[in-house]
């Protein structure tokens, strides 16, 4: 009773661990976008020198997501989190010791890292902790820490007097949740390392490759990204341009889209883990959520309001699940589950940087309505697959 009482705590200490990783790593990146005077005065930045920064996170999640699946199949996951979580806190210092916008740019890519090795690896972490049945809600539980980031950013960072202030908090946070992980975490506490076997890298990326439910998964995360990007790229100036709603109240439609996106990722998947069929609620889910993402730009407040809240809601849930099929791949297991995440998260924020400039834009003649019918139709492809891919998994199970 003592050692299950024991074993208990372990699993919610590490899953508080990698919660508040999920929320450092977004967290320290929606600072600078909550008050970005500051951070143009403090560096000297242009516009295209902010954009870059504010997208640094994302480099090491489009070049290293596979390369850290392999590692953790090969090494385990305590020593890759733990260098995930080093090298972003070495970012959140970085980020004290300078006003250069080159130095900066540098510490923000250190800080998403960490990030990069849970994300691509959410599936296999998950699957050491707790049974099949509870994934997708413990997964939709720790995406709602990277989804409330942003409010918590926007809601607290404007408090702090200056930026130094801001940014000792997140080196603060961030060193302690690295010290916390390798002191309190061991190998043994995740179930699918027990063995202490490793993969051989070639063989776990060749069956991840091959895998065709990882294709399918990493190319329906793709569309749904695209399109959600689309969404959040020109919500506020579609509203501000097209429907001339002021900025201020242009972001309340996007404050009541985040928090359907929070309740979502932890609903979502609770319910389709009690749906009989699994295969038809993502995808009648997924056809709602491209429904209301053509109802934004049709309906008036009121209806805006609540096409954002479902919006939100559904696509957040969907990604929830989604993140966390690969250990259930027959062909893939949680043997090769972190290669196979690195396959899917790298297909997923292709979606998120090319889709929306280089295909939606162009494509669309510079129309923003027809912006958000083109975002409609990706995540209602994405739908699609989504089915395919659950009906696939069903069916053999």
């Amino acid at each position: 009773m003592i050692d299950m009482e024991k074993k208990k705590n372990t699993v919610l200490l590490i899953t508080a661990l990698i919660f508040i990783g999920m929320f450092l790593g977004n967290y320290g990146q929606y600072q600078l976008a909550a008050v970005p005077s500051m951070v143009y005065e403090k560096f000297g930045l242009t516009d295209t020198q902010f954009s870059s920064i504010m997208t640094a996170p994302m480099i090491p999640a489009i070049f290293l997501s596979i390369i850290m699946g392999l590692l953790v199949d090969r090494f385990g996951i305590k020593p890759m989190v733990l260098l995930g979580y080093a090298a972003t806190a070495v970012g959140f210092i970085l980020r004290l010791s300078t006003d250069g916008c080159n130095v900066m740019f540098i510490a923000m890519v250190l800080t998403g890292v960490g990030c990069t090795v849970l994300n691509g690896n959410l599936s296999k972490i998950a699957a050491s902790l707790y049974p099949m049945e509870k994934l997708g809600k413990v997964i939709g539980i720790l995406m709602a820490g990277s989804t409330s980031s942003m409010a918590v950013a926007y809601a607290t960072t404007a408090l702090f007097p200056d930026l130094e202030s801001a940014f000792m908090i997140t080196a603060v946070a961030g060193t302690a949740v690295t010290v916390a992980w390798m002191l309190f975490t061991h190998k043994e506490d995740f179930n699918t390392e027990q063995t202490g076997e490793s993969v051989p890298v070639k063989e776990a990326l060749a069956n991840s490759l091959k895998s065709k439910n990882v294709w399918l998964m990493g190319l329906s995360l793709m569309l749904l990204l695209g399109g959600a990007t689309v969404i959040s790229n020109f919500q506020v100036a579609y509203l501000t341009t097209i429907k001339g709603y002021t900025e201020s109240m242009a972001g309340t439609f996007g404050t009541v889209l985040m928090i359907g996106s929070i309740i979502g990722s932890v609903m979502i998947p609770t319910w389709s883990a009690r749906s009989k069929n699994p295969g038809v609620f993502l995808g009648i889910i997924g056809l709602a959520a491209a429904a209301a993402t053509a109802l934004m730009v049709m309906l008036p407040a009121a209806g805006i309001y609540a096409a954002s809240f479902l919006n939100g809601c559904l696509r957040s849930g969907i990604i929830s699940v989604m993140m966390s099929l690969p250990v259930m791949f027959p062909e893939i297991g949680p043997k090769y589950a972190g290669t196979a995440g690195g396959v899917a998260v790298t297909l997923e924020l292709i979606g998120a940087v090319v889709i929306p400039t280089y295909i939606v834009i162009p494509l669309t003649g510079g129309d923003m309505t027809a912006y958000f019918y083109a975002a409609a139709l990706l995540i209602a492809a994405s739908s699609v697959l989504a089915y395919i891919l659950t009906h696939n998994i069903r069916s053999r199970s």
